[in-house]
């Protein structure tokens, strides 16, 4: 049971609970400083995260992800939202998995299975495709150019 201390005593700790907490305070340093020179955004909470601690360039261009999908009654491509309600994941997490997408087109398929699962009063997407969209800035203005390609596409049925 714990005694409650006088104003005018101070608690001291023991020499092996110091020991502890300046090894876990030395630990913690460490990850964060290997973090901080080598880390990327997968050693999260001691890595960096890459969208906050770079920036682009005056004049060049600022990449985004786009997913688009069609269904059987309209074959036209539209933008949906990278977004939990719409998908079930969040931008940063297609984004991240842009390299294994490209690589597996089939895994855009589980963004349609997901789709319909989360609104199944929706028509269902009969194909997704992911986009890289670079906006081109001149002085830190967008010019109106916006090159896209194409990642990957994934067709039910295929």
């Amino acid at each position: 049971m714990r005694t409650r201390l006088a104003a005018d005593e101070t608690l001291r700790l023991s020499p092996g609970r110091r020991a502890w907490r300046v090894g876990v305070l030395g630990g913690l340093s460490l990850l964060f400083l290997a973090g901080s020179v080598v880390g990327q955004d997968d050693w999260w909470p001691f890595g960096p995260w890459r969208m906050f601690a770079t920036s682009s360039a005056p004049s060049g261009s600022v990449i985004a992800f786009a997913v688009q999908v069609r269904t059987e009654s309209d074959p036209a491509w539209h933008d949906v939202g990278l977004s939990p309600s719409s998908i079930g994941l969040n931008r940063a997490e297609v984004e991240g998995r842009s390299g294994q997408i490209e690589a597996h087109p089939a895994m855009l398929g589980t963004l349609a299975a997901s789709h319909a699962r989360l609104r199944p009063h929706d028509e269902p997407w009969s194909a997704v495709r992911l986009l890289r969209r670079e906006t081109v800035l001149a002085d830190r203005v967008p010019t109106g150019e916006v090159r896209e390609t194409e990642i990957a596409v994934w067709q039910a049925g295929s």
